[in-house]
Order: C-alpha cells, then structure tokens, then sequence
C-alpha cells in the first residue's frame, strides 16, 4: 500500500532525528564535564612572567612565562601538555610540566612598537592569560 510506504518512511525519519539529537547531545556533553565540588579535584592554571616588561626593540629579548598547574593542592601528574598562545611577538607553542611547572619562551617581535601583549595558557580544559608588556628601553638612551 502506497499510504504504508509513507508511514513507515515518516517513522524512520522520526527515529533517525531522536537519535540524531540523542548522539549529538551526548558528545556535547563530553565537553561540558562540571568539576566535582570537592577542592581537591579542582585543576588550576596560574600564569607568571619574568620579566613582565621586555624590550620591544630587540628581536632576541625574551622572557619566560611559567604555568604553574595544580589539582587541588598537589601539582598535576608529569607531562601533562600546556599549549601557549600569545597576541604579540612569538611563544613557545607547547610544554611539558615538571613537578606541576610549564615553562614558555616569549620572544620580543623587534618591532619598535610598544605595546601590551596577552599571554594564554591552556591545560587540559582550564585556561589563565597574563598581560606582558613590550617596551622601549628608555635607560639604554642615557
């Protein structure tokens, strides 16, 4: 019966659309994962830069900016991958942590063009940026 065709398609199509969305919210659910409430569990990203200020005249300045990564209060467990990414000049795109610490070369763009960059890291899902400022070393004119 050519009535029955069209139910029977319009079943399936129904079916392949409840299953369609039921795998779709599944995986967008394996990204969303909520940290537990317990601070133990709680992973952490804290950024420092030393120097803060480096010579924006110099393409061979450069300073390091350290991830120092917990969870909770323990560091995280060695070779865990932090990726770096910076808005001004050029950082080391990947590190390793060693007893919780990552550790990225950010080189001056050599430029002449003072201004601020921000710095982000990223390991596992949680982030942290700093701001590193590329300056014109007034005392090297004195």
């Amino acid at each position: 019966m050519p009535g029955s065709e069209a139910h029977v398609s319009k079943r399936v199509r129904s079916w392949a659309g409840v299953l369609m969305w039921t795998v779709l919210g599944a995986a967008g659910c394996a990204f969303s994962v909520a940290p537990t409430s317990s601070e133990d569990n709680e992973l952490t990203v804290e950024l420092t830069a030393y120097p803060a200020r480096i010579s924006v005249e110099d393409s061979t300045a450069t300073g390091e900016v350290w991830a120092t990564v917990r969870m909770g209060d323990s560091p995280v467990k060695d070779n865990t991958i932090v990726k770096f990414a910076t808005t001004v000049g050029t950082i080391t795109s990947e590190s390793q942590t060693i007893d919780g610490l990552a550790v990225a070369i950010l080189t001056s763009p050599g430029d002449n063009h003072p201004r601020q960059a921000e710095i982000v890291a990223q390991a596992i899902t949680v982030r942290d940026t700093i701001a590193v400022d590329f300056i014109i070393d007034v005392q090297a004119y004195f």
